[in-house]
């Protein structure tokens, strides 16, 4: 046995590796709408937020402006508080139309700050922020569900899961999503606090293009919500530029072998991507070995049944 892993070790060998994956360095951003709510933006507090400055809605419940409920912070934006006008409705949205993002901007940036009040009527109800693509489909939703005080949130599979945290009433948050529609990927974070991190924007293959993104109030019981809303302010979208694509390919490096006779390598190459390492006995028909990404520095892939020949090949390519 011993003897054969040294005929194996001698005969080992990396081909050279196969395949690269584009990765978009992601250039300067650019503000694409910001609103404060104030009134040298044309916001009057007399009247609802639906119709000022472009804003839309669906729904006749609450909506509106508000005066320093955000201390020392102006006007704010509001849904909620007053039930909807219409018998059967379940929801009230909010949103602003978006232009101007050029096809390589793939990238995009939400910041708000927002609070929710609690009820004084014993009905509690949910508050979202949704995003939708071109098409009006939506793709991922964030939950402040004020029964429960949790934190959820849904795919376009519309399934709500938990994230894990939950929230107080009358506390101002720092709500933060990050959308990266070329790699299908969004995160969504309160100040340094990570809620979501690399959850798909679409599992259906909806198009991945960004429409708009709004507030949402949703009735937990339709003919009796409550007089709770969701007050938001400093609200602001970003986007960046992608530059041109950047070839990275995968990497392999042989480092030895185990006392129990299994061959190591090294895979490298872009953190995130994954690639697949394969085997053959004789440069014509490869195997798959394992698939994996390398994370921040490298990947460790040992093969165990590599004393079992008496020569060896190995090469990566992109898994994709």
């Amino acid at each position: 046995m011993r003897r054969k892993t040294r005929r194996t070790i001698a005969a080992c060998s990396l081909a050279v590796s196969l395949g690269l994956t584009n990765v978009t360095a992601l250039g300067q951003g650019r503000t694409l709408y910001y609103s404060g709510f104030e009134p040298g933006q044309d916001y009057n507090a007399e009247y609802t937020l639906i119709d000022q400055d472009a804003w839309q809605g669906e729904g006749t419940g609450g909506n509106g402006l508000v005066v320093d409920n955000f201390e020392n912070l102006g006007q704010q934006g509001y849904i909620g508080y007053w039930p909807p006008e219409e018998d059967g409705e379940t929801f009230t949205s909010l949103w602003r139309p978006i232009k101007g993002i050029d096809p390589e901007e793939t990238k995009v940036t939400f910041t708000v700050l927002m609070m929710i009040t609690a009820s004084t009527n014993d009905q509690r109800d949910d508050f979202r922020w949704a995003v939708y693509n071109n098409n009006e489909q939506r793709l991922v939703t964030l939950d402040f569900d004020n029964e429960t005080r949790n934190i959820n949130y849904a795919l376009d599979d519309n399934i709500f899961l938990p994230t894990g945290y939950n929230f107080e009433n009358e506390a101002l948050y720092d709500l933060k999503l990050v959308m990266d529609f070329a790699a299908n990927k969004w995160s969504a974070s309160i100040g340094n606090e990570v809620l979501l991190d690399s959850k798909k924007l679409t599992t259906t293959g909806a198009s991945l293009t960004f429409g708009d993104l709004g507030p949402l109030w949703v009735y937990r019981q339709p003919e009796t919500p409550g007089n709770n809303y969701m007050v938001f302010d400093d609200y602001e979208l970003k986007v960046e530029t992608g530059d041109k694509p950047v070839n990275i390919p995968p990497t392999l490096a042989w480092t030895g072998w185990t006392d129990d006779g299994r061959a190591i390598l090294q895979l490298g190459g872009h953190a995130t991507t994954d690639y697949t390492v394969e085997v053959s006995s004789d440069l014509k028909t490869w195997t798959p070995l394992q698939t994996s990404n390398p994370g921040d520095m490298w990947k460790e892939i040992a093969d165990a049944e590599a004393p079992d020949y008496e020569q060896r090949f190995y090469r990566a390519r992109n898994a994709n």
